[in-house]
């Protein structure tokens, strides 16, 4: 019996650094079926050497091709040559790259081209949805991460009605688990310097607008007025608010009680150390962040947008407020740190909501159902 050769896939993204765009990539390269698929990863704009090393530990080379000027035309060229030299089967596309990959498509005559869109379009001038539009005519499937980034996507360009297909990241559930036991517990906190006596508030994230981070610190501030356990807020992330955000904490006299982290790539030690998880969001896909904290089995608060809505069923597993209602999102954080029983309920059903489908076999058989059912069809044709 003949046996089909391994399709080679290729990664195309802008850059490899912490963030959920980025981790969705290397999990899903990492957790591919090696007897079916070979995959690489191209980035066209930078990586984080550090935050990438898992996938090379795994033998999964990541390359960086750039542009050596904005008129760079060889640029494409030698996307072109690259592709045709390593007989690329699978061109995959992420967020920030849609237009660019389809002339890679067409310029290396790949056999099939995927995107996937991580979050909602932010450019809105009518040269890119005019190329967002012609991408959608060379793409074989489009995948939104969440039912509203569909939604935008098929009012944007109409064409992509027929070649959509959702497709919800999710999450290593033994990587990411509840709260270890206390000795242990004790051990981690002390290394990132939070006290476990401290009720803690935390979120992921780059520490920028669409994050509305001072969403959080005002809601923090006001929660922190109401009698109760001491309360601290812990930020992982880097950006470019980053002395805003300070500022802010300054300005509510909270400042002794924010503490910024940084940029941190063991994100798995750092949630469990957490009472309750937020996004203050003004925008989101289905955040990796969120989906991680909930499986360590910790409650959220969310800003009811994307694909939070979907993560988060209000009373069950956290709480959903709109964008901008500091009071909403004050009241959740203060019934979590008030109410024993409520918030040890909604960690049972954090963890239980990944669970049910949400987790990273799931995510990835799905994909590779993908690959295979259009290279079925390649071969048909």
């Amino acid at each position: 019996m003949l046996t089909r050769k391994r399709l080679k896939i290729l990664q195309v993204t802008q850059y490899l650094d912490i963030g959920g765009l980025e981790t969705m990539i290397l999990e899903l390269c990492r957790h591919l079926d090696r007897t079916l698929f070979d995959v690489e990863i191209l980035c066209l704009n930078g990586y984080d050497p550090q935050y990438i090393q898992r996938v090379i530990d795994n033998g999964i080379s990541v390359h960086l091709l750039k542009k050596k000027h904005r008129f760079d035309l060889g640029f494409f060229l030698r996307i072109t040559k690259f592709i045709r030299e390593r007989q690329i089967d699978v061109l995959h596309a992420h967020s920030g790259c849609f237009f660019y990959v389809a002339l890679f498509a067409i310029f290396s005559r790949v056999k099939i081209y995927i995107y996937t869109a991580h979050g909602l379009p932010v450019l809105k001038r009518l040269q890119d949805i005019v190329e967002d539009n012609l991408a959608t005519l060379i793409v074989d499937t489009i995948v939104p991460v969440s039912v509203e980034i569909a939604e935008v996507l098929a009012r944007r360009m109409p064409q992509s009605r027929r070649k959509m297909r959702l497709i919800i990241n999710g999450i290593d559930t033994r990587r990411f688990s509840p709260r270890p036991e206390a000795r242990q517990l004790h051990e981690v906190s002390a290394q990132y310097g939070l006290d476990t006596n401290i009720f803690w508030v935390g979120s992921v994230g780059r520490l920028e607008s669409v994050k509305n981070y001072s969403m959080l610190i005002k809601a923090f501030a006001s929660m922190n007025g109401v009698p109760g356990r001491k309360a601290g807020l812990v930020l992982v992330g880097e950006g470019s608010q980053m002395q805003m955000l300070q500022q802010l904490a300054r300005d509510y006299d909270v400042e002794y009680q924010v503490v910024f982290l940084g940029m941190q790539y063991r994100i798995h030690e750092i949630l469990p150390l957490l009472d309750v998880f937020v996004l203050s969001s003004l925008t989101e896909g289905t955040s990796i962040s969120l989906l991680e904290a909930q499986a360590c089995g910790i409650p959220a608060v969310v800003t009811d947008v994307g694909g939070n809505g979907f993560v988060v069923r209000n009373e069950e597993n956290g709480f959903l407020c709109a964008v901008d209602d500091v009071v909403a999102m004050a009241v959740a954080l203060c019934r979590l740190r008030d109410e024993p029983e409520t918030a040890k309920k909604m960690a049972l059903a954090s963890r239980q909501r990944v669970l049910d489908g949400l987790d990273l076999d799931s995510m990835v058989k799905q994909y590779q159902r993908l690959y295979l059912q259009h290279d079925y069809r390649e071969h048909r044709g």
